[in-house]
């Protein structure tokens, strides 16, 4: 019984991680913000077995083939976080273009809300009333 334990403990584990899989260019709904709650999203939402040692779930956004949109997908790797402002040869503007790796089932879903973020918007929030009252 205790060699069934150990054995269990020492595999690797299997679980597969749970992405949006998806390309606005291709599929309407996947836009940039969505809500990944509607029966629509929960089409695009898929196991990612099919992807070697998939451990991400990535958001691009940007131009893709000539075209402004969005790309969800499941990934083995971690493609960062980051966004930065590119020119195309020809265009008379620049276009935001954005990646962001996550590792929790679904999190490729909308825009991520950073902590930090999160943390000043509730300071700034407390200062105001303080101030305020």
């Amino acid at each position: 019984m205790y060699t069934l334990g150990l054995i269990y403990f020492l595999l690797p584990s299997t679980f597969a991680i749970y992405c949006f899989e998806c390309d606005s260019s291709n599929n309407f709904p996947c836009s940039e913000y969505w809500d990944a709650t509607t029966e629509v999203a929960a089409q695009y939402f898929t196991n990612c077995d099919h992807v070697y040692e998939a451990s991400y779930c990535v958001k691009m956004t940007g131009v893709y083939d000539g075209k402004l949109g969005t790309k969800r997908f499941c990934s083995s790797r971690d493609w960062g976080d980051y966004c930065e402002y590119i020119k195309r040869p020809g265009d008379i503007q620049e276009y935001r273009s954005c990646v962001y790796s996550c590792t929790e089932d679904a999190c490729n879903s909308s825009t991520k809300i950073s902590s930090a973020n999160t943390l000043v918007a509730i300071l700034s929030f407390i200062v105001a009333v303080t101030l305020f009252q």
